[in-house]
């Protein structure tokens, strides 16, 4: 028999881990809100059942303020599952079981998963499932994702529980509540819309815009139900009350650990002192940037100085000592023809090898980004950041869409449907290119490498910088100066999650999915391309073989190459390069190094100045294929193409200034010191402006209450 389980939801309770779990999948997961966006389905068997498991993105309740919680609510009322598996979490469930309530209030058949019970076992706890499950009337799992087992127990009670009939039972909170007498009014046009009538009754009360829409309440009804009063302020109140009491000795002290549970207390009550102490430093608003800079400049030095450059090295020298001379030399040896030599030589091996050797600092990148994910501080700079990204018409959920575009940014543009406002989930897709992702790290570690004796780190990690500003920028100038793309300032709706440190095996599962990603793409897409490349660039129409003389590709690479003459590198290889970066930006450097290395690119006088211009070009301009077809997918053809227009046009510019910045500063460094200083100083003035306007800020544990909050305090609200 076939079945669809629903994994429901408060987003950062572990839905995606148990999916993970249960599927034997490798969803991406994080420790902040949104990292689902859509819906993710995968069949299981489990004894004589077909289990279709489908992780839902997270909600807080069913009153959407979001995309994804529009998708998630319309999946869950329009039906055509078998069991909605409700995934609370042990620290949070006062906030969750919110969610819990408002299911079974629309009659759903519910199964709740309380996730993470490890840490509460750390603190000396337990948690009496029995109980919860007595006072819900519902089957209750412990479960544990993140390390695994337990989470296979939600199979075995699906299993039993898919079997028997559930009959809703009216809520008895809500007594002192016109519930009865709303569902008398509305009863038929809640049956007409497909609702079911208590839910729907509820929803009136609590004045749920999208609800009453639904329903089409006509102008005499709507009266009606106006002069009862608004009751969403009692009917939120009922709910929390409610929960209050069902909890009321459901996790407790476990006698048989007490001097365990002592010990771990003291320890818990330890960190959090020290995470405290690390959070008003880290959330400061004048220390908070400089603290995540830091933090960034501290895991560059390590990615791209001694660790990451020697291990880059030995696997450079590796590849030539038993790769490239052993196979060469055999070859001819063998008397095979020269282009056999070069295709297999300088196509194959040396374009391949040329960006495998980057495979360690790539590794140790998504070593640090996993670590700053799950741990906890990534929400922490989406908190931090959220004034300043609302006064350019972006928002914190901007910053979860454009940091993971430092690893993949097709991945990142997919995120960006998270934002509700459509004129900011425009800006934040079209602009997340702009932020360096891993792919262009072995362009920039090639040139510096071979222009650049030492302080790689330094230019790769401004480079990082260069684009975030960049892009940050461009938001300004959409929100200030385009009527088009001036987004409003939607709700910020985040909780703080704890600090956390991932498993071992959580972080193998990052770098394995990752480093698989990254060998397979060199593998197919790299090695098809290189091939082609190497054989248009070798290869004459009329002469056949000509050694890079009249080549096919040097031909066609003539006429774009005077365009890029200005920047200093109109030389049709560094041409043939960029085309091939529009199909993978790997596949730059291992072009160059099949066309004889990126020596040929840059000569002359200022060699080093023009290197450095192209790696901004590099930078900034067009994504690959994959990202523009994430694009064309998010905001469709016509801005998609606006948004390349403009990565061209601001990578030419930028490459420009950087290339006459740097002839100018080696010919007339006077001029550029003053300039630099004066800038600076702007800069530094302009941020303490900003700094000096300081919103306060308050948490809300659920959705349904920003605006009650909005209302009573008129503060902004997280």
């Amino acid at each position: 028999m076939n079945y669809e389980l629903l994994l429901v939801g408060n987003p950062n309770v572990g839905k995606t881990s148990v999916f993970n779990r249960i599927t034997r999948s490798s969803e991406h997961v994080g420790n902040w809100h949104g990292v689902t966006v859509q819906e993710k389905s995968k069949t299981v068997h489990y004894k004589d059942k077909a289990l279709r498991i489908t992780d839902l993105p997270g909600l807080y309740s069913l009153t959407a303020y979001s995309y994804e919680e529009s998708l998630s609510v319309e999946r869950i009322m329009n039906g055509g599952y078998s069991l909605i598996v409700n995934v609370c979490e042990v620290n949070n469930l006062l906030r969750n079981l919110y969610l819990t309530l408002q299911l079974l209030e629309a009659g759903k058949k519910v199964l709740l998963a309380v996730n993470m019970v490890d840490e509460l076992k750390a603190k000396g706890l337990s948690i009496d499932c029995g109980k919860l499950a007595e006072r819900l009337n519902l089957p209750v799992v412990a479960t544990s994702a993140k390390y695994g087992k337990s989470a296979f127990e939600i199979l075995a009670a699906a299993d039993d529980y898919l079997t028997k009939n559930v009959v809703a039972v009216a809520p008895s909170y809500f007594s002192g509540l016109p519930i009865e007498k709303t569902e008398k009014i509305i009863a038929g046009y809640a049956l007409k819309a497909g609702l079911p009538v208590l839910w729907s009754a509820i929803k009136v009360l609590e004045q749920d815009e999208k609800v009453i829409e639904k329903l089409m309440l006509p102008e005499h009804v709507m009266r009606t139900i106006e002069k009862n009063g608004n009751y969403h302020a009692a009917v939120v109140k009922a709910r929390y009350d409610y929960i209050e009491r069902i909890l009321s000795g459901v996790i407790f002290s476990d006698a048989s650990k007490k001097k365990k549970g002592k010990r771990a207390r003291k320890a818990v009550g330890g960190k959090t002192n020290e995470r405290s102490l690390f959070d008003r430093i880290a959330l400061n608003k004048y220390t908070a940037i400089p603290v995540f800079v830091l933090i960034m400049m501290l895991i560059f030095i390590v990615t791209f100085g001694i660790v990451g450059k020697a291990a880059s090295d030995f696997l450079s020298a590796a590849s030539d000592n038993f790769l490239y001379l052993p196979i060469t030399e055999k070859l001819s040896s063998l008397g095979a023809p020269s282009w056999i030599v070069g295709l297999i030589g300088d196509g194959i091996i040396k374009g391949m090898t040329g960006v495998l050797m980057f495979l360690p600092q790539i590794t140790l990148l998504f070593f640090f980004l996993a670590l700053l994910e799950d741990s906890g501080y990534i929400a922490r700079v989406a908190f931090m950041t959220d004034g300043m990204f609302g006064k350019i018409g972006l928002s914190g959920k901007s910053v979860f869409t454009l940091l993971m575009g430092l690893g993949c940014s097709a991945t990142a543009v997919l995120t960006s449907r998270g934002l509700e406002d459509e004129k900011m989930r425009k800006k934040t897709a079209i602009l997340t290119p702009f932020m360096s992702c891993s792919a262009r790290m072995p362009v920039y570690m090639t040139v510096c490498s071979a222009f650049f004796s030492s302080g790689n780190w330094i230019i790769v990690f401004a480079l990082y910088i260069l684009g975030a500003v960049i892009a940050l920028s461009l938001a300004a100038l959409f929100q200030r100066c385009i009527p088009c793309l001036k987004s409003g300032k939607p709700t910020f709706i985040m909780e703080m999650p704890p600090y956390r440190f991932p498993t071992a095996e959580r972080i193998c599962q990052i770098l394995w999915n990752n480093v698989k990603v990254f060998i397979v793409k060199v593998g197919t897409t790299i090695f098809s391309l290189n091939v082609i490349v190497w054989l248009l660039s070798n290869f004459s129409l009329t002469d056949g073989f000509s050694g890079n003389s009249d080549s096919i590709m040097m031909t066609f690479s003539k006429f774009i190459a005077v365009i890029f003459r200005p920047l200093g590198f109109g030389n049709w290889e560094a041409v043939t390069a960029l085309l091939s970066g529009l199909v993978a930006k790997e596949a730059v450097v291992s072009t160059i190094e099949s066309l004889g290395g990126v020596g040929l690119l840059f000569t002359g006088e200022y060699a080093n100045i023009d290197a450095l211009a192209f790696m901004v070009y590099i930078l900034l301009y067009v994504p690959c294929i994959a990202t523009v077809a994430a694009l064309v997918k998010e905001v469709g053809v016509k801005w998609t193409a606006l948004g390349i227009a403009l990565q061209l046009s601001v990578a030419y510019v930028s490459a420009l200034a950087v290339r006459y910045i740097g002839i100018l500063t080696i010919n007339r460094p006077g001029i550029v010191l003053s300039a630099a200083a004066i800038i600076v100083i702007c800069l530094i003035s302009l941020t303490l402006i900003l700094k000096s306007v300081h919103n306060d800020c308050r948490y809300c544990v659920t959705a349904d209450c920003v605006k009650l909050c909005k209302k009573v305090n008129n503060k902004k609200t997280y």
